[in-house]
């Protein structure tokens, strides 16, 4: 039987042609669904939902091998018209991961504390910071190396997930230092504070 080669020919070539309309067509949708999910200012590494952004490079404080805590900090804009509250996080570089706060204590020492949850007012800022808020990493499952990325999800109330990368980094200027009582068994209190 006898098949004519040019309708079979036509049929690919416009089949071909239409593929790579659809690819040219639809690849700057591609493109700007994939860009709308990272929000963060330059240099600063976060797949954050639409109406939040990180507005500083995320990093985690770098302690020596025999420290099994430490914290990480940063600072996040919320775009919205609604407070967003961060309700917890996690990381696989550490068993636990908590929020937490500095508050003075009656002897105006100030202690550590973990926190329901940290705030991130509408169309404002929070700011993650030694001596103040932070996420505490409790229980490393390994030291952490400088310069190292770590992962760390921060969980918001009836929101979207943010998915930020920390770097581990020594601290600037060595704010925050304060002699802290053992928290949760997990750190002598002789400990450096993160």
């Amino acid at each position: 039987m006898y098949l004519p080669h040019r309708p079979v020919s036509r049929s690919i070539h416009a089949f071909a042609s239409l593929a790579l309309v659809l690819c040219l067509v639809g690849a700057p949708a591609v493109t700007a669904q994939q860009a709308s999910g990272h929000h963060a200012s330059e240099g600063a590494e976060c797949d954050c939902p639409p109406g939040v952004e990180l507005v500083s490079q995320a990093w985690v404080r770098h302690l020596p091998p025999s420290q099994p805590n430490t914290a990480a900090y940063m600072k996040i804009r919320n775009l919205t018209d609604a407070d967003l509250q961060i309700v917890g996080a996690e990381t696989p570089v550490a068993r636990v991961a908590e929020l937490h706060d500095h508050v003075q204590d009656a002897a105006g020492v100030m202690r550590m504390r973990e926190v329901a949850s940290i705030v991130i007012p509408a169309g404002g800022d929070v700011e993650l910071k030694p001596g103040g808020l932070h996420v505490m990493l409790i229980d490393l499952v390994e030291p952490l190396q400088e310069e190292q990325r770590v992962p760390l999800t921060l969980h918001l109330e009836g929101f979207e997930d943010l998915r930020i990368e920390a770097r581990v980094q020594r601290s600037d200027d060595g704010a925050g230092h304060h002699d802290h009582p053992d928290h949760h068994g997990h750190r002598p209190s002789h400990a450096p504070q993160p």
